[in-house]
Parts: C-alpha cells; sequence; structure tokens
C-alpha cells in the first residue's frame, strides 16, 4: 500500500468528439488536441477506429512488457485513460484498451507512444476534468 495518497475533487467541463487522421499516433494526436484547445487535464471517453499495429504494456508481477499487435486493421473495441497537459511539464497520458487483431483475436494493456497509429481514421470523445480541490496527505490503514 501506498504511504501517500491524493484525492481530487472537481467537475466535467467541455466535451470534444474529434478524428484521429490516417497515419498519426494515437496518444501524440489526443494530446495535441488538449493542446490546441487548452485542455490541462481530460478524461478519454471512448473511441472507435482501426490501428495500423497496436503497441500495448502488459503488466507483469514486478515489470511491465509490451507486444505488437500486427495489423493492418487492428480494431479498437474500448479505449479510456487519463490526460495531463501543463504547461510545466508537457503532456503525459495513461491510455488503457482492448483491440482484436484482423483475425479476431483479443488483447488488452496499456498503449505506448508512438506505437499505435490511425489505419483508416479514429474517432474520439475526450471529456476535459476542472480540478476543484486537492487534499494530499498520509494514507491510512
Amino acid at each position: 500500500m501506498k504511504d501517500h495518497v491524493m484525492i481530487e475533487s472537481g467537475r466535467l467541463g467541455r466535451l470534444v468528439v474529434a478524428r484521429v487522421k490516417p497515419n498519426e499516433d494515437l496518444i501524440t494526436s489526443l494530446e495535441q488536441l488538449c493542446d490546441a484547445h487548452g485542455i490541462e487535464r481530460a478524461l478519454v471517453r471512448g473511441a472507435v477506429g482501426s490501428l495500423l499495429s497496436a503497441t500495448l504494456l502488459l503488466p507483469q508481477r514486478s515489470t511491465s512488457a509490451a507486444i505488437t499487435v500486427e495489423g493492418p486493421g487492428v480494431e479498437i473495441l474500448s479505449l479510456s485513460g487519463e490526460i495531463s497537459c501543463m504547461a510545466a511539464t508537457g503532456c503525459a497520458s495513461s491510455i488503457s484498451g482492448m483491440v482484436a487483431d484482423p483475425n479476431g483475436r483479443m488483447f488488452a494493456g496499456r498503449l505506448q507512444r508512438g506505437g499505435n497509429r490511425s489505419f483508416i481514421t479514429i474517432e474520439v470523445s475526450l471529456q476535459e476534468w476542472l480540478v476543484d480541490s486537492i487534499i494530499e496527505g498520509p494514507a491510512t490503514p
């Protein structure tokens, strides 16, 4: 268990629905979208579309191992996560998803930056998260 916690309260802001064009990296595109609209924090609500291939980080007991799901035509089945774009630190993302290869086999994991380029297009929805307050302190058992 962690010895320190952070609890945020806030509210949902703008909803952005956008299209990722062919051959663009999904994570980079989402971060650029947030930056272009002045969104500091966003939740990835979902996406539909396909990838040339998918690179996923799979959680292991002590390390994360990456796999590549070969395409083209790797279908996005589900997508969720968070994006943070702060002026002082730049953008950081944690986006997880489930994909299916052209043969219908399914894979899930955290999307790796630079390894998930759009095949035809990807439609995605982002919801702005507006932080009202943050409470930090020691974790209690």
